[in-house]
């Protein structure tokens, strides 16, 4: 058994060596190396990346996948309004949050380790090769309190010092220090019983009283994560300008922050939004896949009002990209696995991986493997790095107006690519990950069936 997920990975080793241009997306990163506390050089940021993609690895094999199966066994359960996680997991966050993973992309400043975005992704191959539960409730932590950060930044109510790249004051600076402390996550809120893909369809609603203060009302469903305390909502604001249009009502649709319960002094909570069910699923079992009652929730209105759809979009690409990386650390587990088992299991007078059919399942499986490394990889750099140019080039003052005009072509280009490999990522990615899995039980056999 495998003592550290990431140093017995040739190929992710491989990308973090050689397959990564890391130079451009590090000093955008570190804002040219102006923070007296973070690396002052590539090859100094490159070291400290080596040494957190190490740690993980280790921590993840040593301590996360030994616990999966209790994890998946024991569920989680809602008692008396809350979810109740297994021991196990709570064990394990608790770890997560003492190695301040919750913070590993949000900017040291805001208490974060400012590390990029790939480096995060690449953790979560790691993390999902082992339990894809623990990986997923993960992302709630960081990946929200990065999106509190960017959403501020968007409708303009994070102040960045010019000179330095450095966040000087942020709206949602309370609840990014809560997620990364590990005593509070979020979620996205999109699904509804009659509207999942067709979100024109959506009928929760957002409306405005006359102080201006914003509540939602509705009912989410299958919201993973849907016990953590912030909650990213899209609602119906506006009426359906043509009914006719199937699409109309998206020009309708606003974004909103919606705390969901509040902590009370004398340690009970008080829930402003209902968790109404736990779904049961036939895996994924340390997972919370929650229903949720808003009964005129309080809510902050994210940017302006109709455009949640676009809000949405932005939110969604990049869990898209997190998606593909998750469905590769499964994929990377069940090659593993049935290479492991092929290679002790007799038939015939041979171990079964010399026999043509299975040889020729397990080449195949690991050729597709490097192949959603290669198209998840190149999104994740593309994607980081457009957002990063804009950045730049909407807060930092040491750009010329030529650097201004190149980062502008860049970011073009950059977002050009990613509208094409995303979803290619997301939709290999995922039938390998059921077909890789299937594979694997295949060639356990019976045992893989019992």
């Amino acid at each position: 058994m495998s003592t550290n997920y990431y140093k017995d990975n040739e190929d992710l080793r491989w990308y973090v060596e050689h397959g990564v241009d890391w130079g451009p997306l590090v000093e955008l990163t570190e804002r040219r190396f102006v923070d007296a506390d973070g690396p002052q050089s590539v090859d100094e940021a490159l070291e400290s990346y080596r040494d957190i993609l190490g740690m993980v690895g280790e921590f993840v094999a040593q301590q996360i996948a030994p616990h999966v199966a209790a994890i998946d066994e024991k569920k989680v359960h809602l008692v008396d309004g809350e979810v109740v996680a297994p021991p196990e997991m709570d064990r394990i966050f608790e770890q997560i949050a003492e190695l301040g993973l919750h913070g590993l992309s949000v900017p040291r400043e805001l208490g974060g380790m400012n590390v990029p975005l790939l480096v995060y992704f690449m953790n979560s191959e790691v993390m999902g090769r082992a339990d894809v539960s623990v990986m997923a409730h993960h992302g709630f932590h960081g990946g929200m309190a990065m999106a509190a950060l960017v959403f501020s930044l968007r409708e303009g109510t994070t102040t960045i010092d010019p000179e330095t790249g450095r966040v000087t004051e942020t709206k949602f600076a309370d609840a990014i220090a809560e997620i990364i402390e590990g005593k509070a996550w979020g979620c996205m809120d999109i699904t509804e019983p009659d509207a999942g893909s067709d979100m024109a369809a959506l009928r929760s609603r957002g409306v405005q009283d006359e102080d201006g203060q914003w509540f939602v009302t509705g009912e989410k469903i299958f919201i993973t994560s849907g016990h953590g305390k912030y909650h990213f909502v899209i609602a119906r604001t506006e009426d359906v300008a043509d009914p006719s249009d199937p699409m109309s009502g998206l020009k309708g649709l606003s974004f909103f922050l919606v705390p969901t319960y509040e902590d009370l002094p004398d340690g009970s909570r008080r829930r402003i939004v209902e968790i109404t069910r736990l779904e049961e699923k036939l895996g994924h079992n340390g997972s919370a896949t929650a229903a949720l009652l808003f009964d005129r929730a309080p809510a902050v209105l994210l940017g302006e009002r109709g455009q949640g759809f676009q809000q949405m979009l932005m939110l969604m690409n990049n869990a898209r990209i997190g998606v593909g990386f998750e469905c590769l650390g499964l994929c990377e587990a069940a090659w593993r696995k049935a290479r492991d088992y092929a290679a002790e299991r007799r038939s015939m007078g041979k171990t079964i991986d010399r026999h043509e059919l299975i040889a020729d399942m397990l080449d195949e499986m690991e050729a597709d493997i490097v192949a959603i490394r290669a198209m998840a990889v190149e999104a994740a750099y593309h994607e980081e790095l457009s957002q990063k140019l804009q950045l730049a080039l909407d807060h930092y003052g040491h750009l010329n107006e030529a650097e201004r005009e190149e980062a502008k072509r860049e970011i073009r280009w950059r977002k050009k690519k990613v509208r094409r490999i995303t979803p290619l990522l997301k939709g290999f990615a995922s039938e390998k990950a059921v077909e890789m899995a299937r594979r694997c039980v295949q060639i356990h056999g019976g045992n893989g069936y019992m």
